[in-house]
């Protein structure tokens, strides 16, 4: 072989090994990129999805906090409340021991006036209608 023909193919060699590492490195930046650069699929399909408007809390009646005192010699075996002209009552209070109180916590309507119906551990009962709660916030239970 002539020198002519040596020195091309040492040529076309380094060309080609040139080639072929310069492509290498760029294959290697193309197959791994920057993680950093990279968002992380977290494979929650939540997180992807926008979050939905809350919706708008309903209102809840207002409350009043009302002292229940038994003011009598017998134990008070349940306290009804039901707001005026309702059919719906719900116990509030009972059983209470004579001399005793209670905080009881009421849902009230715009009027603030409630029913209310009691039993007594002798087998007496009362009954009291349009009571408003909101002015005076006591129950006083008497003979």
């Amino acid at each position: 072989m002539n020198a002519k023909f040596r020195v091309s193919w040492a040529f076309w060699g380094l060309f080609v090994g040139a080639f072929l590492a310069t492509s290498a490195a760029g294959a290697q930046t193309l197959a791994a990129p920057d993680a950093a650069a990279m968002p992380m699929d977290t494979g929650d399909a939540a997180a992807a999805k926008p979050k939905p408007k809350p919706k708008p809390k309903k209102a809840e009646p207002p409350n009043v906090d009302v002292v229940v005192s038994n003011m009598r010699e017998v134990a008070l075996k349940e306290l009804f409340a039901a707001i005026a002209g309702s059919p719906n009552s719900t116990k509030i209070a009972g059983p209470l021991d004579p001399g005793k109180k209670v905080v009881v916590h009421l849902a009230h309507d715009k009027d603030c006036l409630f029913d209310l119906h009691g039993v007594y551990a002798d087998g007496t009962t009362m009954d009291a209608q349009g009571v408003e709660l909101c002015k005076d916030k006591k129950i006083n239970l008497v003979e």
